[in-house]
């Protein structure tokens, strides 16, 4: 077992081999940790994908990721490396864009050492990459994506969290209660939650739930008109922001509740006070909320430049060291190999800050339960008991 989470961390950049058009501006050193036993030796060098949107309206996601996933390859290759191997990071943008995402995907296919990935972090955008990974036999784990059909044709694919169908079933009970015989509203982009919602609220007797669409031209008096109890939001960040803020300000005040998309600092930024008592649910807890948090905190912002990590910092984290430890086994069998690797991740389980991480014959580590949270007037997020 490594020691977890150092609290004197070197300043420590990652080779990133982007295009030119999408070059990073942070992590552009290459990690000269060799781990070797012997001064003057060379490890033999094994390498793990990551693909986020770097740039862009999602350039949070990459930026909260990164950190996290440079942070326990340095754990990995302080403590000697992988079964002799040191590990190296190849990181690609893809800009929140499906077609990005498969160029980006068969970027890593190319390169024979890549045995690995983690991605995409977005469901548009793994969903649009999923067949490249599994054409070329790359292991994908796919934090923060909620949709369980993702995997279900064969491919390598390996989910990290909750699906939507319990996370809607939880909003939807909790939405009930706050609204017992008034309206509840679903607003939503077509995002992953809302069919699940639907079917949620048709098998719940009772339970009344209108669907508005905020990519039409009226959502704001569809919205007013039905005066709703409850609005469940289905928007990435930005737009949940907006959304809110302008029914604020035309004096709607019912209850405002959502899914892990409400998580990032961008919601908060744009809402601005409209924010205020906001509730939202996640499988994901903030670092702070977990066992050892505070550790964690600190040792992520010495390789972030006293960045603080977001809402995805532990996901990113918990299947870095999932595929470590998957490679570990895997060498068990001889060469590292893709093959070897995805036999490994299949039945790899990991005790780590989300507690037990255990595949099933899904391909997921879905059994991590829910938290809820409150947004407060700082804006700032706390866990509900």
């Amino acid at each position: 077992m490594v020691d977890r989470f150092p609290s004197n961390l070197t300043r420590l950049g990652q080779r990133v081999p982007l295009g030119v058009s999408q070059i990073l501006p942070v992590a552009l050193l290459f990690l000269l940790l060799t781990a070797c036993a012997f001064p003057g030796t060379v490890c033999p060098t094994v390498k793990i994908g990551l693909v986020a949107p770097f740039e862009g309206r999602y350039r949070y996601v990459g930026y909260d990721v990164i950190y996290a996933v440079q942070l326990a390859l340095f754990e990995a290759n302080r403590d000697g490396g992988v079964a002799g191997y040191s590990v190296e990071l190849v990181a690609y943008d893809d800009g929140a864009n499906p077609d990005m995402a498969v160029e980006q995907a068969r970027k890593l296919a190319v390169d024979p050492a890549v045995v690995g990935a983690i991605g995409h972090f977005r469901e548009e955008t793994t969903a649009a990459a999923v067949a490249t990974y599994a054409d070329t036999g790359i292991p994908l784990i796919a934090p923060a994506v909620l949709n369980v059909g993702l995997g279900q044709d064969g491919e390598a694919i390996y989910r990290l969290g909750s699906a939507a169908e319990p996370l809607a079933s939880a909003l939807l009970e909790r939405a009930s209660q706050l609204a017992p015989r008034g309206e509840i509203v679903l607003i939503s982009q077509g995002g992953p939650l809302e069919e699940s919602l639907r079917r949620a609220a048709r098998k719940q007797s009772g339970t009344g739930l209108s669907v508005i669409s905020a990519d039409t031209s009226d959502w704001e008096t569809e919205v007013l008109t039905r005066t709703p109890s409850v609005l469940v939001s289905d928007l990435e960040p930005v737009r949940a922001g907006e959304v809110l803020s302008t029914l604020r300000e035309r004096g709607w005040s019912g209850s405002v509740l959502g899914g892990p998309a409400l998580a990032p600092s961008d919601f908060v930024a744009v809402a601005g006070q409209a924010a205020t008592g906001t509730v939202f649910v996640t499988p994901w807890p903030f670092p702070s909320d977990v066992s050892d948090g505070e550790a964690f905190i600190a040792a992520y912002r010495s390789v972030s430049d006293d960045v603080e990590p977001g809402p995805l910092a532990l996901p990113a984290y918990e299947a870095t060291w999932t595929l470590l430890e998957a490679l570990e086994q895997a060498s068990a069998d001889g060469e590292l190999t893709r093959k070897r690797v995805n036999t490994a991740l299949s039945r790899v389980g990991r005790q780590g800050a989300l507690d037990n991480l255990s595949s099933d014959e899904s391909r997921d580590w879905a059994d991590l339960g829910l938290y809820w949270y409150r947004i407060g007037p700082d804006g700032v997020p706390a866990l509900q008991e």
